[in-house]
């Protein structure tokens, strides 16, 4: 029985959760022994860390309930650096100077385990109460009594981060075991502060595989029950944080803390707080206050602000600028900290002390954007306002300060008084400066704080509404482009204001106002995605935008990153897309998408490979005038480092320049992103304005808009406003734009055609010639990166990259000109003057970089260090001289003085310590020693064992106790290459110098760390001195006098010669043996019976029928076999047209160097090269000999070495054709070439595969002629080519390759071939203009698209014309009804001229005045118009006017238009704008789908039959006369689209069917159908009849 009772007392027992909340309250007062120990460096043993340790006791005691007192006692400092962990903690001095502070008992609230406000003196600095809160962390415990395992969002000194708890009891010991972990990379709410990394996005895909920046915290605890409750024995706590660029397991730098709190005793004595107020000073999450004004680089003793920064500035202004000093960079470094402590009186009491002297203003005004305080703003701000700054240095200053100032709520509030003031705003460059400023620092602001108010954006919210009523675009432009760089979700509702989106009941803004609101867009689209995508899908979708919109669209729906399901449903609405610059673009940009490898965009890349397969392939082969959009990128996963590259091309009509162009650079690093540049540029109206003729006669006008006001529905295309722009974004901000409109352009034109130029030429001539000197350098802080957290035990640490560079150089010029220059400057006096330059340069670089990883406080830092530094001075003296008359150029580069230490780098890692006591005194550490004692682990030995020989015996064998610790011992590298610059008496010699830890292990962190070093210097080498090199250019006749040797070769009588120029004469001949010449010069050469079968075999993709090229590929015929060349030396014969000599001016005058000479021998269409050492005992020599055998055939050769015998190439280039198709052949076959041109082609020849395969050409393997290289282009069309490149090894072939413009065949052979002018004016009418011509009843449009119909008789048609209210030009044709012949009637400036056929002649009226075509030759007086006889026919030129081209003759005409006006026309040959999907659109704009009702629409009605134009129909509705149900009842049906009919009084002599769609409604309705008739939706498309040919009664209304 007693037993059972025990039993279940127990249970009882047991089954009561015992509380284990510490207990401390009570009268007694808990001590315990306090370590932290805290320290940075790579995990392995042996190598260097720096670091700190923390020892003292803690007292803690009641006060009240929940209110504890806190005190520490004998606290004691300790640094370290030194190797770990053999070398031992130092004290400092540091301790003495910080324990008044440290021993300040401070007061904290403690319920339930869990640590509320924190009290103390505000005596005590906010850097010891942290210190106080890593204690106060340990005794954060959140308890459950239910719960033994289980997690929280726990509060701590970092922040609320996850926690997971363990509780175990150990009923042996009688006590129980707590256990918790932090994730410190999953936060709600992160104590971090980061500097310079407002752009950095993070990139979760890049490190979904593993992390860049980690941290986790253990914590272990020993808890005792006591009589009133438990209490904790014993606690430690690990913390660790890895950072790696790199994916190496194990192999990341980390920084690691460890705290051990030990119960001592319980004492009676109490705690007794100092007599002062006890304030609130928050709670447990630590407080930052002073740590970004600390450099982590170097500790500095900060007393005197005001006179530390004047010993800075003396120290760098005073120095010489002829060399940087290399430790320049890290004194501007201190420079900006020490300003980062003074005050706003003591930066004016420097600039008030040195203003007026330029080397120290310049480095005080280099050095105020980077300070970054407030304090440096408000300096800014008021300096400017005081007049004391000009308008460059202000806008260099400004530019940097919005980008390095700290924003927050003050600096904001500065910066808008500055931005917004009237002096700003007055001056245009710096209000778009300003603006563009104040939403960076607004985006800024926001990156970091978890709140960003909208009043922020208050004043231009304001100044949107209030542009918007003014209708002024350049404000709206500027708004918009700065709440782009503010990227507030809350502008979305402001920018979708000038967009044309759902709901928008406002007036169309111009284009460049809604291109600049979707562009604002992107910056929001990271943070509001879905908003942001909503807006701009409802862009994309509407096709009746303008393509160039909806294409911006597309970008900026891409930045939302859509789900796949939106990208598949778009790509199948893209099969009904009208407009093909939009297919174009969008095909393109999810075909390059597909090819992304980048983690970012492995999401889109797998759902663009979807849709690509949903749209029709077709859309690949549209060329490069459509739009269109590339993409590059590329990442490692082992160095967790990419970029990725776009470019995105808009076209609207397929002009030459692109309407708009942007591109895009994309780095990531270590899990990181940033758009690094950005730059977009438009075109849009600027090749109009700079090829447009000035002579626009407003008297055109009348005439033209006479014409039109038959086409009753006519609506002209806006006026493209001569519009440029240009934009620059750096890391996703933009920074500067610029607009070049009419005025820019007119100015830059008088600029260049107004004789400005000669006398800015001689101006700048004056000015050398009495000497100029200058002198610049230029500081930088290239980066500063920070991101600062506290540790668990309260201390603040961070990851740091710091690089400054500092830029200088000297430049001196000086002239001497003959005959010396006059008071007034001309062209022509120019061009008659002798100067002579000579410039002395010395630029120099330095640049110093750090990377930091340790504890940083304002008065001891401990902390693992990577520095690089590198400098580079490289003077230079150069003379040049130019006489113009007599064409003749020398350039001489004089001797630097040696010796000179061109390059220096340097990198190494360290291990510092050290605090502000001891400031020179720092404890300095290389990381990686000379020895190491390298422990023996299991993970090191069974890594090198196969699993199964993982016995027991063997793990005891690795695992032995007995194995004794391996010393390793590091091998440094120290070599040193030399090589002798020949000829030039100088040699450049390279040190190397490295010590790494790859005896260690062979990894790349560990091939990093170390020492390492470059040294490059360039001394004087063995020898006679070099006076200098000279380069010397004579032009024409004075060449053969400027020849230093005499060119000469061996007599051509010996045998040997002979054999040698027999060779030569049978290359030159092509080997042409018969006068009737194949396409290539001989058959066997590539096409022979029993080669040509099989010469394509290996290229399927090419298409059968040019497999064979066989002996019948005719070129015609060739002219008469070259007759051999008699001479083998052209300067034999002919003197030389130039002559290059490169020579080295020693003081012993011994000739070293080359020399060039060119011969040409026209009546044999020969051109020889002879290049020659001219060393006195140098017989090598260089010669390049080519000659047109006949117009398909050029042939040549190249020989160098001894007397042009060593080496030889052999180039033999051809065209004919295969078939119809045109043909080009080139062949390069080497006799004989150096080993070193062999091996690089065999390493180049492994890479074609894989460039082959990215760029989509066919490769086969299949062996060719060894040492000859053959290209063979085939031309099926115009706009394709196949191309087929065998090598030895290997051939390559692409089919259908589509170019970007159309061959022109028909231009070359539209004159003989020795109209040269005409040949090249027809080229260049053929490539950048638009076509159209009709053929019979077949007419062409400049869309290339093919239709027929028959032209109505006696009406004037809109063939071609300009169809923007300017009217520069209107083309019309009409067929007469005599002989049915087809006219043209062109008006264009204030002609009018008739084009006609007449009596089998063709005929030319001007103004209704016939003018002889014998011979005819006009221009008008403008210079503007001509019209001239062109073989059979007449043609009228009138580029300036959008014209370029009109040709009649008796059976064709051919109109081309300017490249330029190209998408700006209408009438029967359509807008020429490469919208073959849109091509028949009607004067209204409607857009039907017959070829007919198109072509009658342009049709110039009459208003009655007795008009003068003796016209006789006109367009009408017409009623469907048959009857219709629709919709389950009978309609009335009259057609939406007019229909040529004759007029009242006249009848149809002939008619064609024409398909039109008809508008229905019930036969009931009263309503009139013609009232708006044209306006109607389509309900059925019927067939109907057209008159063509009408003939009227005498009484005819």
């Amino acid at each position: 029985m007693r037993t059972v009772v025990m039993a279940l007392t127990i249970a009882l027992v047991a089954s009561q959760h015992v509380n284990l909340v510490p207990d401390l309250a009570g009268t007694q007062t808990y001590v315990y022994k306090y370590e932290a120990l805290l320290f940075s460096g790579l995990h392995q043993e042996g190598l260097a860390r720096a670091g700190i340790k923390i020892n003292s006791k803690v007292s803690i005691r009641a006060v009240s309930e929940n209110t504890f007192l806190l005190k520490l006692s004998n606290p004691q400092l300790f640094e370290y650096s030194g190797i770990w962990p053999t070398d031992a903690f130092v004290a400092t001095k540091l301790t003495s100077e910080v324990a008044a502070q440290l021993q300040i008992p401070i007061k904290f609230e403690y319920t339930n385990g869990v640590v509320g406000k924190v009290f103390a003196p505000s005596v005590v600095p906010t850097t010891v109460i942290n210190l106080h809160r890593g204690i106060l962390n340990i005794f954060q415990l959140n308890l459950k009594k239910t719960q033994n395992i289980y997690e929280v969002q726990e509060d701590g000194v970092q922040g609320i981060c996850e926690t997971q708890y363990l509780i175990s009891e150990d009923e042996g010991s009688n006590h129980t075991t707590i256990t918790k972990s932090r994730d410190l990379t999953l936060c709600n709410e992160r104590i971090i502060k980061d500097v310079g990394l407002t752009y950095i996005e993070k990139c979760t895909e890049c490190q979904k595989r593993v992390k860049s920046l980690s941290g986790a915290a253990t914590y272990s605890y020993i808890m005792k029950p006591t009589p009133t409750g438990v209490m904790i024995t014993e606690a430690t706590v690990q913390e660790i944080h890895q950072f790696t660029t790199l994916y190496e397991i194990h192999d990341a730098t980390q920084m690691e803390t460890r705290q051990t709190l030990t119960f001592l005793e319980i004492m009676a004595s109490p705690i007794i707080p100092i007599s002062a107020e006890y304030l609130a000073r928050g709670a447990l999450q630590y407080e930052f206050s002073t740590e970004t004004l600390w450099s982590p680089i170097q500790l500095m003793r900060i007393s005197n602000p005001q006179a530390q920064v004047v010993d800075a500035l003396n120290h760098l202004a005073t120095k010489k600028l002829e060399e940087v000093h290399e430790d320049v960079p890290l004194k501007f470094i201190q420079l900006i900290q020490l300003m980062r402590f003074a005050s706003l009186d003591a930066i004016e009491g420097i600039w008030s002390q040195f203003k007026t002297r330029p080397n120290f203003r310049k480095w005080i005004l280099d050095a105020v954007p980077a300070v970054g305080t407030l304090a440096a703003l408000k300096f800014v701000k008021k300096t400017f306002l005081a007049g004391e700054l000009s308008i460059p240095e202000f806008t260099q200053v400004l530019l940097a300060t919005v980008h390095m100032v700290t924003a927050n709520l003050d600096t904001i509030k500065t910066y808008s008084g500055l931005a917004l003031s009237h002096k700003v705003q007055e001056t245009p460059v710096l209000r778009k400066v300003a603006m563009l400023g104040y939403g960076t620092m607004i985006a800024r602001y926001c990156s970091g704080s978890l709140e960003c108010p909208v009043e922020l954006l208050k004043p231009f919210h304001e100044i949107v509404i209030e542009a918007t009523a003014k209708a002024d675009t350049s404000e709206m432009i500027l708004i918009l482009k700065v709440l782009g760089n503010a990227g507030h979700p809350a502008s979305i509702k402001y920018i979708t204001k000038f967009l044309p989106v759902f709901g928008n009941q406002i007036p169309l803004f111009p284009m460049r106002v809604q291109m600049g609101a979707i562009l604002a867009l992107k910056a929001v689209a990271k943070k509001e995605p879905k908003l942001v995508q909503n807006v701009v899908l409802q862009m994309f979708v509407n096709k009746d935008l303008h393509p160039e919109l909806r294409m911006v669209s597309w970008i900026v729906l891409f930045e939302t990153k859509p789900s796949m399901g939106l990208v598949i449903t778009l790509a199948r609405a893209l099969q009904k897309e009208p407009n093909l610059q939009v297919a174009s673009f969008v095909y393109s940009h999810m075909k390059a998408l597909t090819k992304s490898t980048h983690p970012e965009f492995a999401l889109i890349a797998a759902a663009s490979r979807v849709a690509i397969k949903i749209l029709s392939p077709k859309l690949d082969k549209l060329s490069f005038p459509y739009s269109k959009a590339f993409l590059l990128d590329g990442y490692e996963d082992p160095l967790m480092v990419g970029a990725a590259g776009s470019a995105f091309i808009i076209n609207d009509a397929a002009t030459i320049l692109p309407r708009a162009v942007v591109a895009k650079a994309r780095a990531y690093l270590a899990g990181a992103a940033a758009d690094v540049l950005e730059v977009g540029i438009r075109t849009d109206g600027i090749q109009e304005a700079l090829l447009k003729s000035p002579f626009l006669h407003e008297d055109r006008l009348p005439r033209m808009k006479q014409v039109l006001k038959a086409l009753k529905t006519f609506k002209a295309l806006p006026k493209k406003q001569p519009l440029g722009s240009i934009y620059v974004k750096v890391l996703g901000q933009e920074i500067a734009f610029a607009n070049v409109d009419k005025a820019v352009l007119e100015q830059a034109t008088q600029l260049t055609t107004g004789g400005n130029i000669p006398e800015l030429a001689g101006e700048a001539l004056k000015a050398m010639q009495n000497g100029t000197a200058f002198q610049y350098a230029k500081p930088l802080l290239v980066a500063e990166v920070r991101r600062i957290f506290p540790s668990v035990a309260g201390v603040p640490m961070e990851f740091s990259l710091y690089a400054a560079a500092v830029a200088a150089g000297n430049l001196k010029v000086r002239a001497i000109i003959t005959p010396p220059l006059t008071e007034t400057i001309s062209v022509s006096h120019l061009m008659k003057t002798d100067v002579k330059l000579t410039a002395e340069v010395s630029p120099s670089i330095t640049l110093q970089t750090f990377a930091v990883m340790g504890l940083n406080t304002g008065f001891i830092q401990a902390a693992s260090m990577a520095k690089g530094k590198t400098h580079t001075f490289l003077p230079l003296k150069v003379e040049a001289k130019f006489d113009i008359t007599k064409a003749n150029f020398k350039i001489k580069g004089f001797p630097i003085v040696l010796p000179v230490h061109a390059l220096t780098a340097r990198f190494e890692t360290l291990a510092a310590a050290g605090n502000i006591k001891a400031v020179n005194a720092e404890r300095i550490t290389p990381i990686v020693p000379e020895t190491v004692v390298l422990k023996h682990s299991q993970e090191a030995y069974t890594s090198m064992i196969s699993p199964g020989d993982l016995s027991s015996e063997t793990i005891k064998t690795v695992m032995s106790p007995a194995e004794e610790p391996e010393l390793r011992t590091s091998v440094p590298i120290h070599k040193t290459f030399c090589s002798v610059v020949p000829h030039i008496g100088v040699n450049v010699c390279m040190e190397v110098m490295s010590c790494d830890a790859t005896f260690i292990k062979n990894t790349t962190i560990y091939n990093m760390i170390g020492q390492h070093g470059v040294h490059i210097n360039i001394v004087r080498a063995d020898g006679p001195a070099v006076e200098g090199l000279e380069l010397e250019v004579q032009l024409g006749q004075r060449a053969a006098k400027k020849l230093l040797k005499e060119i000469s070769f061996a007599d051509a009588k010996t045998p040997k010669v002979k054999s040698v120029l027999q060779k030569l004469r049978k290359i030159l001949e092509g080997e042409q043996r018969n006068k009737n010449s194949s396409f290539f010069s001989h058959n066997t050469l590539f096409y022979s019976q029993s080669t040509s079968s099989h010469s394509f075999s290996s290229s399927s993709s090419v298409r059968s029928s040019n497999l064979h090229l066989s002996k019948d590929l005719s070129s015609g015929q060739s002219k008469e076999s070259f007759k051999p060349v008699q001479s083998r030396f052209l300067g034999d014969s002919v003197p030389p047209v130039v002559a290059i000599i490169a020579r080295v001016v020693r003081v012993d005058r011994k000739l070293l160097g080359y020399q060039l000479t060119a011969y040409l021998d026209m009546p044999n269409s020969r051109v020889q090269i002879i290049v020659v050492s001219i060393a006195v005992k140098n017989n090598w020599k260089m010669c390049a000999d080519g000659v047109f055998l006949s117009k398909h055939t050029v042939g040549a050769r190249i020989a160098w070495g001894a007397e042009c015998q060593q080496y030889a190439i052999t180039i033999n280039a051809e065209t004919g054709h295969q078939g119809p198709s045109p043909m080009a052949y080139l062949k390069v076959k080497c006799e004989k070439v150096p080993t070193i041109i062999t091996t690089y082609a065999k390493s180049v020849a492994e890479y074609i595969p894989g460039a082959a395969q990215m760029t989509g050409l066919a490769i086969s393997d299949e062996k060719n002629i060894k040492r000859q290289i053959e290209l063979i282009i085939l031309v099926p069309t115009e706009r394709t080519l196949d191309i087929i490149i065998k090598t030895p090894t290997m051939t390559l072939s692409v089919s259908n390759l589509v170019l970007p413009i159309a061959l022109p065949f028909e231009a070359i052979q539209a004159y003989p071939e020795n109209d040269v002018t005409n040949i090249i004016r027809n080229l260049y009418i053929e490539t950048s203009s638009a076509k159209c011509s009709k053929v019979r009843n077949t007419l062409t449009t400049f869309n290339h698209k093919k239709y027929n119909y028959e032209i109505p008789l006696s009406c004037y048609q809109v063939l071609v014309q300009d169809c923007t209210s300017e009217h520069k030009f209107i083309v019309l044709i009409k067929k007469d009804d005599v002989f049915e012949h087809e006219d043209l009637n062109i008006k264009v400036a204030d002609i009018d001229v008739d084009i006609y056929h007449q009596k089998s002649a063709v005929k030319v009226k001007m103004n209704g005045i016939e003018i002889p075509t014998n011979n005819i030759s006009y221009q008008h007086p403008t210079g503007t118009i001509q019209i001239e006889q062109k073989g059979q026919g007449i043609a009228l030129y009138a580029p300036g006017h959008g014209l370029q081209e009109v040709y009649y003759t008796s059976d064709q005409w051919m109109v081309f238009v300017m490249d330029w006006m190209k998408g700006q026309m209408c009438g029967l040959c359509g807008k020429a704008d490469g919208e073959i999907r849109q091509e028949y659109t009607t004067p209204s704009g409607y857009l039907t789908k017959s070829s007919v009702s198109f072509a009658h629409s342009w049709v110039l009605p009459a208003d009655s039959c007795r008009d003068a134009s003796q016209c006789r129909m006109k367009l009408e509705s017409v009623k469907l006369e048959k009857q219709v149900i629709l919709n389950g009842q009978e309609s009335k049906c009259y057609s939406v689209e007019p229909v040529l009919r004759c007029l009242p009084g006249c009848v149809p002599m002939r008619t064609t069917p024409v398909t039109v769609g008809y508008h229905c409604m019930s036969t009931d309705s009263n309503l009139n159908m013609f009232d708006g008739i044209y306006e109607k939706s389509v309900d059925l498309r019927e067939t109907t009849d057209a008159h063509v040919v009408c003939r009227c009664i005498e009484q005819c209304a």
